[in-house]
């Protein structure tokens, strides 16, 4: 088997900021991108205005291209994602909206004006990783791990739930603590922290209207639930069917009992960042095992229609560049999706079914800590050990 590399591109900046009027006459713009949460929150980002195509930085870890269309109104689709936006200039700005297309009233302000975010180093000497509460409004607790590092000595980190994480934050440093943002054309994050000794608290901005605060203390020792005991097969199943469409609109049956290779059954929806970063994983195993190992995508949509969730299916097939078939498995939110397959409960997007040659089920792998976690080379390694393991079996 090749060996597995996904390392995003990184560039390093220094943290400030500046504003100077938009020269029209330019080829290629930097600018610096803001969009507003509230009227307390918001969120900065680096972009690159080149021709047609607005490139925008979630941090030091991916570039977004979004293509735009248009004369006096600008207007664009991310990749991957349900999310456009649209842009007008005036007086030396952009200003416009960002907005989900999946969602009702799913609108926010983004403004672009010629300039750039810059990243300090980051000089304290915090611990890697805090054990903390995410606190909801209503007062509900749940267990989290806040992890911090340094990307060429700029402050980066994730928080990781037991079901997934928030992809790329980064950030620097202030008085007695940190700030950490994030957007990748569907997550929005604004993290304020605050640390002392090995305590540390604070709030999250996410998306539109998501809020939580947070309190917890340092340990480097610290795991959330076993993502290999969360989800269970269904009492008295054994083998896993379904009658599914394909991105053609042709119906797949698949029949766990007449398997011929190991196969990875992956749960998923083009809403989901975490099922992206999972797709670019099981998309490289497909590739590198050239034939030994089959992989279908079952993804889980809630645009109401079929058309409308095929659609966007083939947007994230298209500009992830994965290779193996993808099913619809819903299509609208008033459809049972465990019903689809016979497993207890999803609790989470992605999950993932390894089944042997055979077609047993050997491992359910509930979430995804992606590669801005600790965990992240551990399970990539992991699960390709386990893939050489059975496709050896099958020899």
């Amino acid at each position: 088997m090749k060996n597995l590399l996904i390392i995003g591109a990184i560039s390093i900046v220094l943290f400030s900021c500046s504003e100077v009027p938009i020269d029209q006459g330019s080829a290629s713009k930097h600018l610096l991108g803001t969009i507003k949460q509230n009227d307390s929150s918001y969120v900065r980002f680096n972009a690159e205005l080149s021709h047609d195509t607005l490139f925008i930085k979630n941090g030091l870890a991916e570039t977004i291209n979004v293509v735009l269309s248009g004369a006096d109104t600008l207007i664009g689709s991310f990749p991957v994602f349900a999310s456009d936006l649209w842009l007008v200039e005036s007086e030396g700005r952009y200003t416009g909206e960002f907005y989900r297309t999946d969602a009702e009233n799913y609108r926010l302000p983004i403004e672009f004006v010629e300039g750039s975010l810059n990243y300090p180093n980051a000089n304290s000497h915090w611990p890697l990783q805090y054990a903390i509460n995410r606190i909801s409004k209503d007062g509900s607790a749940r267990p989290a791990l806040l992890q911090l590092g340094h990307t060429e000595g700029v402050l980066t980190g994730s928080i990781a739930t037991s079901t997934g994480d928030s992809r790329f934050l980064t950030g620097w440093e202030n008085e007695g603590g940190f700030q950490l943002q994030g957007f990748d054309g569907r997550f929005i994050y604004n993290v304020i922290g605050h640390v002392m000794d090995d305590s540390v608290w604070g709030n999250v901005y996410s998306g539109k209207t998501g809020y939580y605060t947070f309190q917890g203390h340092a340990d480097d020792q610290a795991v959330l639930e076993d993502p290999k005991t969360m989800t269970e097969l269904v009492d008295g199943y054994s083998h896993i069917e379904w009658h599914l469409p394909n991105l053609n609109g042709d119906t797949i049956h698949f029949d766990s009992r007449t398997v011929t290779r190991p196969t990875i059954l992956a749960i998923q929806g083009s809403w989901c960042p975490n099922c992206m970063d999972e797709g670019r994983v099981l998309d490289q195993f497909y590739r590198d095992f050239e034939g030994a190992i089959d992989v279908f995508g079952l993804s889980y949509e809630y645009s109401g229609t079929l058309g409308k969730a095929t659609a966007a299916v083939q947007k994230m097939k298209r500009d992830l560049g994965t290779s193996f078939p993808m099913m619809i498995a819903t299509y609208s939110a008033k459809q049972d999706a465990n019903s689809i397959l016979p497993l207890q409960r999803i609790r989470s997007y992605p999950t993932s079914i390894v089944l042997d040659a055979n077609g047993n089920v050997i491992s359910i792998h509930t979430g995804f800590y992606g590669p801005s976690t600790k965990e992240y080379d551990g399970y990539v390694r992991d699960l390709g050990e386990l893939l050489t393991e059975l496709v050896a079996q099958n020899d």
